[in-house]
């Protein structure tokens, strides 16, 4: 598993799961790194990891695996697909985290939904174009965005697939209900109903969770929304 790290020097460690496809989720994250380790983890099946194909149950415990061999307890952060695993994760592994921010998750899931998310990233997949303008429209830097198109180049259908139906939901993790850790649960007001309904949930499940929905905020706030999603972290940390 490729892993990125800043700021490996300091005491405090933050874990951050990125979007499906967007390993530079976290990129103007990165300055938090003056204060804290903040680790990325390539999430199977893409960035530098596309040569695999992604399966949730196997990429849970390879991002667990990891997450112990730090030896301490950590803070984690999740966008999106990456909000999907840190919620199986930290209701699974609770013993292996002191905070979690919980971006954006999908975790209220039905047909045809599902079908139809599938067929457009499906469609998406290999587009250069569309790789590009929703690399720009996501905040990511030139760079980032040039790198972020090759990588997509490489991605596997199969794990396009996979990352929809990954089973991860309210009903599918049952154990989220009695963590006791603090969870801040967030999304913007624009998202889709079973994002906004997910984090609702989340909160009326479990008495450690808090949620917040960020007016005029889409599917984008760790990009674009960085200085409040920055403050937010540190308030958590």
């Amino acid at each position: 598993m490729k892993v990125e790290e800043y700021g490996k020097g300091n005491s405090k460690t933050i874990v951050m799961l990125h979007g499906a496809h967007f390993v530079h989720t976290f990129g103007r994250q990165y300055s938090l790194s003056k204060e804290y380790h903040i680790v990325v983890p390539h999430i199977m099946g893409f960035g530098d990891n596309t040569d695999r194909i992604f399966r949730t149950d196997e990429c849970i415990k390879e991002l667990a695996d990891y997450i112990k061999s730090i030896n301490k307890k950590v803070m984690l952060v999740g966008f999106s697909l990456g909000a999907q695993l840190a919620f199986k994760l930290v209701s699974e592994y609770s013993e292996l985290f002191e905070s979690a921010i919980i971006v954006s998750p999908w975790l209220i899931k039905e047909e045809p939904v599902l079908s139809e998310i599938a067929k457009l990233n499906k469609k998406q997949l290999k587009n250069k174009f569309i790789c590009g303008f929703t690399g720009t429209m996501n905040g990511l830097p030139p760079k980032a965005c040039k790198e972020f198109i090759l990588q997509m180049q490489n991605v596997k259908e199969e794990t396009v697939h996979n990352i929809v139906y990954n089973g991860i939901t309210i009903d599918s993790v049952p154990e989220f209900a009695n963590i006791k850790i603090p969870v801040s649960a967030v999304c913007g007001a624009k998202e889709q109903d079973e994002v906004i309904n997910s984090i609702k949930k989340m909160a009326e499940i479990n008495e450690n969770c808090r949620f917040e929905i960020w007016n005029k905020a889409g599917h984008n706030i760790p990009p674009l929304f960085a200085k409040r999603f920055n403050e937010l972290i540190c308030s958590v940390g």
